[in-house]
């Protein structure tokens, strides 16, 4: 095996001590993963550029045919659709934006960097795996461990009636010493069966199994990520199907009678008229190739003394081969919906304008959308099974229904043109100005909403702090004002009154009686 083809050797597990109903799953599960297991290789060697050249044998010399070159297309047919599947996170309704402390389980999984690794795989080998599991914290796994898998590492058994697994295995870790030398033995092999796990450890004496380990799930908590899946092939296609390969075939033999046209072109081909063969300055004979790239010839008159003549013929062009080539990234862009742009063949119209460019691009968003859709569904069951897992029964029902995952938008939008959108939205509806929704659709991250949101509150806290200062001191003004008004009507009010007469009695004049005095 070599290195590049290197995969776990699951049909040599074989445990001791473990249920008959198990074993026959177990069965089951390794037929389908050795039946697989070819043609997964085959794929992984097309995105890695490892594939065998099909050389017909005609055009191609056989001392060239090993000369090795590359197309990525596949792996471009991957990357392209893997880029527009960007995970943004779980939402909830409700103020909280994580009730069920999903947050913490995700971090201490490395949950945004395992994703997209598991997202590339199942586009490559059609699916891949997402287990769950209750973790060690003795020897420092965290409470709720997610584990990540290609088809080449994990099988399962698909029930048709819940459309979900049955029974899944899935390899956990592997001899690090043999591994080195290309060979990949497992040493720690997970069971997974519907209420309760079993561990499979490689010992000196084999394969042995552990007691079953509740899970306390009535399912099995391993869901199937699984690219294109229909009805009848619920475990998915491959995005490097047996057209993208029989064209990046076509593509690498092009390519490579495109370079040996141009080792011939780069010589000057030459015809000798009336001669022997040509022959090297120690007088030996040249062959054909010899003669048309060597700098120095010796030809001879002949025994007659005529001297032979030499032709300069025209050179070949380069013409047919880049027309092929471009025929084939048409080809391929019909087949995985990517701009011929994007496969490094420009077309004859020159860069295209940005309304192409996104009606180019509209097949593959829709792929991308689709396979949102199909991701999210088992991605919600993951993260509705971790809720119960860490908190148990005290959980909101109804707000774990409605739990969902949500993506980044695939078409990519600019954010002048997101920003121009929401800016009429937000004129046409007010209140969407007060949603957070709003700033996840401006393109902004979970974390970076978190960190907004709080930087709101603060400020809010603040305006709020300052309000009631301000109010506070216009009270202590107001009261200090009342009681100036109150002291100056208090000192006022006797003199106002004379002769200690309260009312208006003080503003009657005096009465003259007769005798000047007054009474």
């Amino acid at each position: 095996m070599s290195s590049d083809e290197i995969t776990p050797q699951l049909q040599q597990i074989r445990p001791s001590g473990l249920p008959e109903e198990c074993m026959v799953d177990i069965d089951v599960m390794l037929q389908k993963w050795q039946n697989k297991l070819d043609r997964n290789q085959l794929r992984s060697r097309y995105y890695d550029g490892r594939q065998n050249l099909k050389n017909l044998g005609i055009a191609v010399p056989p001392t060239l045919s090993k000369v090795d070159e590359v197309v990525g297309w596949p792996a471009k047919a991957v990357d392209a659709l893997a880029n527009r599947v960007v995970f943004d996170g779980f939402v909830s309704t409700g103020d909280d934006r994580d009730p069920f402390g999903l947050d913490e389980v995700l971090e201490a999984n490395d949950f945004a960097v395992e994703l997209p690794k598991a997202i590339r795989s199942a586009l490559k080998h059609s699916c891949s795996f997402v287990c769950l599991r209750s973790g060690d914290t003795s020897i420092g796994e965290p409470e709720v461990v997610i584990t990540f898998r290609s088809a080449l590492y994990a099988t399962g058994i698909w029930n048709m009636a819940t459309r979900s697994l049955r029974a899944a295995m899935v390899v956990q870790d592997i001899d690090d010493a043999q591994a080195e030398q290309g060979i990949m033995i497992p040493t720690d092999v997970m069971l997974y069966e519907p209420g309760y796990n079993i561990r499979i450890l490689r010992t000196d004496a084999g394969y042995v199994a552990s007691d079953p380990m509740p899970t306390g799930l009535d399912h099995v908590p391993v869901w199937l990520l699984a690219y294109h899946s229909d009805l009848d092939r619920p475990f998915g296609r491959s995005r490097i199907n047996r057209e993208v390969m029989s064209i990046t075939d076509q593509a690498a033999r092009t390519m490579l009678r495109m370079d040996i046209g141009a080792e011939f072109y780069s010589a000057p081909r030459a015809a000798l008229i009336g001669a022997e063969p040509p022959v090297d300055k120690d007088g030996n004979p040249i062959t054909g190739w010899e003669a048309a790239i060597s700098h120095l010839l010796v030809i001879n008159a002949d025994e007659d003394g005529v001297k032979p003549t030499i032709q300069q013929l025209s050179q070949m062009t380069m013409q047919p081969h880049s027309d092929q080539l471009r025929v084939l990234a048409a080809r391929m862009s019909g087949a995985t919906d990517i701009p011929m742009a994007k496969l490094g063949v420009m077309t004859d119209s020159g860069p295209s304008s940005a309304d192409a460019i996104a009606a180019g691009e509209s097949d593959l968003v829709i792929e991308a959308k689709n396979t949102c859709d199909a991701f999210g569904v088992q991605l919600r069951r993951m993260a509705r099974d971790i809720a119960l897992l860490k908190n148990g029964d005290n959980i909101d029902e109804k707000q774990l229904a409605a739990l969902d995952v949500n993506w980044r938008d695939p078409e990519r939008p600019s954010r002048a043109s997101r920003a121009d959108a929401i800016l009429k939205q937000v004129k046409a509806i007010p209140w969407l100005a007060e949603c957070d929704v709003i700033l996840e659709e401006l393109g902004y991250d979970d974390a970076k909403i978190t960190r907004l949101l709080a930087s709101k509150r603060k400020a809010d806290a603040r305006s709020v702090l300052d309000s009631l200062t301000k109010t506070a001191t216009q009270r202590q003004e107001t009261e200090v004002n009342t009681d100036d008004d109150t002291a100056g009507r208090g000192n006022t009010q006797p003199r106002a009154a004379a002769g200690g007469q309260d009312g208006d009695q003080g503003d009657e004049k005096p009465v003259d009686n007769g005798s000047g005095s007054e009474r």
